[in-house]
């Protein structure tokens, strides 16, 4: 009986996809990229940076263009996006900042400069509640142990 208990709060696992979402502001992204290719292939008359430009701008919002899957355990939350899997134990977590868009959690305890390259953003899409109560409660153990 007492592992039914814990069951619903052993792990929770969702999936992002704001582009898909937001259609239209996807396509305008699109558009912009290739007019940005046809920009700089006419500016620079270079092929490579014409396709290479726009190919940039699109891996730098992956994030949001792409779908992100979220799994967060008892021991660690995993964020998987572009065939990558970035892994980090709820021990290195000390802060949690919670918006519109998701939760925001970093390794440093007050704002840091490093947090854009060190944090990890989770975006809940519709079940914020249950990942800030998820986070809410791994920080407070991880909290009680250290």
């Amino acid at each position: 009986m007492e592992a039914s208990e814990t069951a619903p709060v052993a792990g929770l696992e969702w999936s992002a996809w704001p582009a898909r979402e937001r259609p239209f502001a996807a396509g305008i992204l699109f558009v912009s990229a290739v007019i940005l290719g046809v920009l700089v292939g006419r500016g620079t008359g270079d092929s490579v940076l014409a396709f290479a430009a726009p190919l940039f701008v699109l891996v730098s919002v992956s994030s949001w263009l792409l779908p992100t899957a979220y799994r967060l355990t008892a021991e660690s939350l995993e964020v998987r996006s572009l065939g990558v899997t970035r892994v980090r134990p709820w021990g290195e977590i000390r802060r949690m900042v919670v918006d519109e868009s998701g939760v925001f959690l970093s390794p440093f305890e007050r704002k840091n400069w490093l947090d854009a390259y060190r944090g990890v953003r989770l975006l809940t899409g519709g079940n914020r509640d249950q990942v800030v109560a998820f986070v809410e409660a791994r920080l407070a153990g991880a909290g009680a142990g250290g």
